[in-house]
């Protein structure tokens, strides 16, 4: 796994180790970032249930100015770390251990207002649904949601508030892009 663009495009990134965690492959990640209907430069970006932080790190390359990640697995929140020291981008980053919903009233008081999230949550558990409508109620998001699923699952062509803009399927992965409704 490694970085696809930007200034720290071609460094490689460490995932945790077991199966709770499962990277999102290069091509997908490129496939992902190519969806967003702008360039990331200055955003706000929130990596929530980050795994190694992948898509967090990715859009710091790409020129988003703060990322927050988040993963309530202990192993997780140790890697991000790593990766962000090997890259010299602690300054840029907030690092969290916390369940999707502390994270998200964390989010509420301390980072209201965010351009992206990124929504990876573990496939089993299908929190796409409730996590995107606790976010919409607590957060203000400019830019929207990327979900990443399964391909066989269905997200709703609106959740709390965001309206799917975008959808592509890569092999056993689909990606959803959410806007807020105008």
């Amino acid at each position: 796994m490694r970085v696809i663009a930007g200034k720290w495009k071609g460094h490689s990134l460490q995932a945790p180790k077991g199966r709770d965690t499962r990277p999102t492959t290069d091509r997908v990640k490129e496939s992902m970032f190519n969806l967003l209907p702008h360039q990331l430069e200055g955003d706000i970006v929130v990596d929530l249930f980050a795994g190694s932080g992948a898509l967090g790190i990715e859009a710091l390359s790409r020129g988003a100015k703060r990322a927050v990640f988040v993963d309530a697995d202990r192993r997780a929140f140790n890697v991000v770390r790593e990766n962000l020291t090997k890259l010299d981008a602690l300054a840029q980053a907030t690092v969290w251990s916390l369940d999707w919903r502390r994270a998200v009233a964390k989010l509420s008081a301390e980072v209201p207002d965010v351009d992206w999230v990124f929504l990876d949550p573990p496939y089993d558990k299908a929190l796409w649904e409730p996590v995107a409508m606790a976010l919409a109620e607590h957060v203000q998001i400019h830019g929207g949601i990327v979900c990443e699923t399964p391909k066989h699952h269905t997200l709703p062509p609106d959740m709390g508030g965001f309206v799917q803009v975008k959808y592509k399927v890569y092999g056993d992965i689909a990606v959803s892009v959410y806007q807020p409704q105008t």
